[in-house]
């Protein structure tokens, strides 16, 4: 976020969405704990993903559409 503000201040105060990849390597309750850390720390939405949940990817191109739109 830092970076982004120091490039546009208008920049730093869009939403923005975060995604975790490859979740299928480690257990769900890995997942969880590390979706659980974040979210302490950060405001953005969290979305985590695997090439092969299908579902997770349209999920995820929901989201940036009804970012942009």
């Amino acid at each position: 976020k830092a970076e982004l503000k120091n490039y546009s201040n208008k920049l730093s105060k869009k939403k923005e969405l975060i995604v975790l990849n490859k979740t299928d390597l480690i257990d769900k309750k890995k997942v969880k704990d590390i979706v659980n850390n974040f979210s302490k720390n950060i405001k953005s939405e969290i979305i985590t993903m695997s090439t092969l949940e299908k579902k997770n990817i349209s999920k995820i191109k929901a989201k940036l559409i009804s970012y942009v739109s």
